[in-house]
């Protein structure tokens, strides 16, 4: 079953900042592993309320940020998805870009757990699509 319209989705609620139909698209019992690109984040969230401090940690730095899903490869129960970050800094108004790779998993059509990656093949390799 093709999950690619939830996960654009997903990126979408948090380019929107719509944390509620992000949350609806979670399990309850969702786990994010962060990789690192951000030294200021924890390097596990877990739960609604992991996700809420995550929300909140994502937007502080940032006057605006948009991630924009690039490429989606899809398993039986999980996807790489290949994203770019683009955000401009509050304090700075400096311009970034960082492409990444996230890894994700389902269960019951929502996602359980997410894992971020510095690279597209990484997150492929982390949810066992690397060929």
């Amino acid at each position: 079953m093709s999950q690619e319209n939830e996960i654009r989705a997903g990126y979408k609620a948090l380019s929107d900042d719509d944390l509620d139909a992000l949350l609806e698209m979670l399990d309850p019992e969702i786990e994010l592993l962060t990789s690192g690109s951000f030294p200021d984040f924890a390097p596990v969230y877990r739960g609604y309320d992991g996700i809420r401090n995550f929300w909140d940690a994502i937007r502080a730095p940032w006057q605006w940020f948009q991630l924009e899903v690039e490429r989606i490869v899809e398993g039986e129960d999980c996807a790489a998805v290949a994203v770019c970050f683009r955000a401009r800094g509050k304090g700075s108004g400096v311009s970034t870009e960082l492409h990444q790779g996230h890894a994700h998993w389902f269960r019951h059509g929502r996602t359980v757990k997410v894992s971020t990656h510095q690279s597209f093949e990484q997150a492929l390799e982390a949810a066992g699509l690397s060929e």
